[in-house]
């Protein structure tokens, strides 16, 4: 199936959903309902973590980050860095039902003693971070895209909220319990049904949260729109919109130095995040669906990845987020793809990681390679990589494989070198053709 059948596809699956969110809020049902989930013990077998230690740390002798939430499908672990032992392993299922029935985590993040997390069943969840039970959860149908790596919770430590977003409105729960605080509904073009959608997930940041909003594809004179919101009313500050073509959708967005970029598909649209206005906009030829992709933000710099037709590389180029000039730009060897490339951006150095799982550490202001390293590949492809995750002295990556005798590994490279510390093999029983999505946090 084609990237645009998929998009579509994906556009006439919120059409559906429009309906029915309406439907539903004349009926008065629109706060949504706790979901009676539960985190059970792991059966024996999968306690039995190999822990490889393979080199010594020229640093510290422990590492900072001592405790790696791993999940894949509905089982989640618990690990201690230093040891590799489980401090805890849960897998996810219906209260009280004896086989699992669902499909599982697709997104985790932690905040204080919680862990949320976002499933591929359309859940919301919050989890104890000591001891892996569900504390609270709320149906999420407008969750991330499936095949979203990146992506994780909408969360503010500042307010203590988490963010839901549904059709067209953006919900603020209270982490605690996950009870609604204020919801916002996005301006919508017809009073007779849903015409814009919310299309990413929210961003916090610079004292607000910014939601981007998309117009269904029946909707004439298509726009994107974007809110910032007040965190703690749900009031807007500012609201500015912008044309799209009948194929266009907001694709991602990300925010630095008080500058939000907005990914449109066919270019990028810098604004100030305190007033939404536009600073500059980059399009043309480089600037096409599929062969670009936003990786982070920061420094004072804009970092893109672009696709290099020839010799199977990559590009990263810096774009100033002051007037979106294009100051350097760097080909790395790898696979270029729109769905998988990821950027983490640490201080002055920038952590890639391509889809076939190359690691690479760039310093940010002058585009030199520090490093790079393929922890873990697979003849013919097929290799998933979790989210690149970056700790005070190590980078980690968890990597799922179809099949061969070590499928599911976690990871731990030195950030100075990229030399790999350590890896966990863990013994998931998950068959070849299920669904997955591997999800790692600290």
């Amino acid at each position: 199936m084609s990237k645009r059948w998929q998009k579509f596809a994906r556009t006439l699956w919120k059409l559906l959903l429009g309906s029915v969110w309406l439907l539903a809020s004349l009926l008065g049902c629109q706060t949504p309902p706790t979901v009676q989930m539960e985190a059970v013990p792991c059966p024996a077998a999968q306690w039995q973590v190999q822990f490889s230690k393979l080199a010594e740390h020229p640093g510290e002798s422990e590492p900072a980050m001592t405790t790696l939430y791993v999940g894949l499908t509905t089982w989640l672990y618990a690990l201690d860095a230093n040891s590799g032992r489980p401090r805890w392993c849960r897998m996810l299922r219906w209260n009280g039902t004896s086989h699992e029935d669902l499909l599982g985590f697709i997104t985790i993040t932690r905040v204080g003693q919680d862990l949320y997390a976002n499933t591929a069943d359309a859940y919301l969840l919050a989890l104890n971070a000591q001891n892996g039970a569900v504390r609270w959860g709320a149906e999420d149908l407008e969750a991330l895209d499936l095949d979203d790596v990146r992506g994780v919770p909408a969360v503010d430590k500042a307010t203590g909220q988490v963010y839901q977003k549904d059709v067209k409105t953006v919900t603020a729960l209270a982490g605690s319990d996950g009870q609604s605080r204020w919801t916002y509904q996005l301006p919508q073009k017809d009073t007779s049904r849903a015409t814009t959608s919310v299309s990413l997930m929210p961003l916090v940041g610079e004292g607000g949260v910014y939601v981007v909003g998309d117009d269904l594809m029946t909707v004439p004179e298509r726009s994107a729109l974007v809110v910032a919101l007040d965190a703690r009313t749900g009031q807007p500050h500012w609201q500015r919109s912008f044309p799209e073509g009948s194929f266009q959708s907001p694709r991602a967005m990300v925010l630095g130095n008080g500058v939000l970029c907005l990914d449109l598909e066919n270019g990028v649209v810098a604004v100030d995040a305190s007033d939404g206005r536009v600073l500059w906009q980059a399009s043309g030829s480089r600037w096409h669906m599929f062969s670009y992709w936003l990786l982070a933000a920061g420094q004072g710099w804009l970092y893109v990845a672009k696709e290099v037709v020839r010799n199977q590389k990559w590009q990263v180029s810096a774009v100033r987020l002051a007037d979106g000039e294009e100051s350097w730009s760097i080909e790395l060897p790898g696979m270029f793809d729109s769905d998988g490339m990821q950027g983490v951006l640490d201080g002055k150095v920038l952590y890639l990681l391509d889809v076939q799982g190359m690691v690479t550490a760039l310093d940010g202001q002058s585009r030199r390679v520090l490093w790079q390293k393929q922890p873990a590949t697979r003849e013919g492809g097929g290799l998933l990589p979790s989210r690149l995750l970056v700790g005070k002295s190590e980078v980690y990556l968890f990597t799922a494989s179809p099949d061969g005798k070590e499928r599911f590994v976690l990871h731990a490279l030195d950030k100075e070198s990229g030399q790999e510390q350590w890896k966990i093999v863990l013994p998931l029983p998950v068959k070849e053709g299920e669904y997955w999505k591997p999800v790692l946090t600290n």
